[in-house]
């Protein structure tokens, strides 16, 4: 019987692989992936590529926050395992690149298939201990309510955090450290986040679309009423959480090879509410309204940042706020905190609707004109 069962979910695998192999939206992906490596190419400046990286580091960790909710769980310390991914592939990479090089008697990063690999292998095994520590969380909450766990998530990031300032002999305490260079930062860092990116939002588009991703529907519809129907949700939403904090770790470790440098700052609560607010404003539960989510917060990040911005919002909202300073990001946030407050009030469903609503009606417009042209 259980044979029976996995061959049926492959045929359906099989199938909705074919499907979407010959759909327009595979087709629009393939032309998006073309442009994002092909756009960094022409256009050289370090700042676009560095906002680039950004988005898609941002784009799985927010997919992995989206991917946990799907299944009708919430967390508010999910900085816990982009920490632990972050502090983990760091330390391993740095190990292993440093005990190569005392055997070569040479660096590692010259030695360009190698040091890709090691990286790949870096980060997969930080996302694994992510993804253990998650598991040992899971299996003692996972029975909890969805904010419950939420609260048990976030309470674990603040010890993660106290922990990793304390045990200076590892994690060089508060001051952090700087991992070892594997893959040389621009171009071809890049190119390995955005495969990591999509593999990544990929392999959770098709566990969603499979009938695990039909146990997390349901869970997230009604969970009793999932149990009813003989679907084991404690079973199922330990696999969403350990899957979660796997993609999590990903992140973390992609984002400290990124910066090239990681100390406990990564589990600031600040970073637990990120995949939150990009996934809001993105479009909640969607496969694409996380990346969109990423994209319209890491860019609108960067454009405040400019000098020229900051010095625009500050002559415009100054006068609103003026006990606050011009420099620092006082002004950027209350800009920021304005932005979200419009999206969620007037689109609460996100951005994926408002460019469905705008792409629907460009449609309408052409077929309109189309019908109406003298033959």
């Amino acid at each position: 019987m259980e044979y029976l069962e996995r061959k049926v979910n492959d045929m359906e695998i099989k199938q909705k692989l074919t499907s979407l192999l010959h759909s327009r939206i595979f087709q629009i992906i393939i032309f998006g992936l073309a442009i994002l490596v092909i756009l960094p190419v022409i256009i050289t400046d370090n700042f676009f590529l560095y906002v680039l990286t950004l988005i898609c580091i941002f784009s799985i960790y927010a997919a992995s926050w989206n991917f946990l909710a799907n299944s009708g769980q919430g967390s508010l310390g999910h900085a816990a395992f982009l920490g632990l991914g972050g502090f983990s592939s760091a330390l391993i990479g740095t190990s292993i690149s440093n005990g190569i090089n005392g055997l070569l008697g040479t660096v590692i990063m010259p030695i360009g298939a190698l040091s890709v690999t090691i990286q790949i292998l870096v980060l997969i095994v930080g996302g694994l201990i992510s993804a253990g520590i998650g598991f040992l969380i899971g299996l003692a909450c996972v029975r909890l309510k969805a904010w419950y766990l939420a609260m048990v998530t976030f309470g674990f990031s603040v010890i993660a955090s106290t922990l990793s300032s304390q045990f200076d002999a590892i994690t060089n305490g508060i001051n952090g450290f700087a991992p070892t260079t594997l893959v040389p930062r621009g171009f071809p860092f890049y190119i390995l986040v955005l495969s990591f990116t999509v593999t990544s939002i990929a392999v959770m588009y098709l566990i969603m679309k499979s009938r695990t991703g039909l146990a997390f529907r349901a869970i997230h519809g009604n969970e009793e009423e999932a149990k009813m129907i003989g679907i084991n949700t404690a079973k199922y939403k330990l696999i969403a959480f350990v899957i979660s904090t796997f993609f999590a770790g990903i992140a973390g470790g992609l984002n400290v090879y990124f910066l090239r440098f990681v100390d406990n700052s990564i589990f600031a609560p600040a970073n637990s509410f990120l995949p939150l607010i990009m996934s809001v404003i993105g479009g909640l539960g969607t496969v694409i309204g996380p990346i969109i989510g990423s994209v319209f917060w890491v860019s609108i990040q960067q454009i405040l940042a400019l000098p020229s911005v900051a010095d625009y919002l500050h002559s415009s909202l100054g006068g609103f706020f003026p006990g606050l300073s011009n420099v620092g990001p006082p002004i950027s946030l209350i800009a920021i905190g304005i932005i979200i407050v419009v999206i969620v009030i007037f689109e609460p469903k996100g951005l994926v609707a408002l460019l469905q609503k705008v792409y629907n009606y460009i449609m309408l417009k052409t077929k309109s004109k189309a019908e109406i042209k003298p033959k």
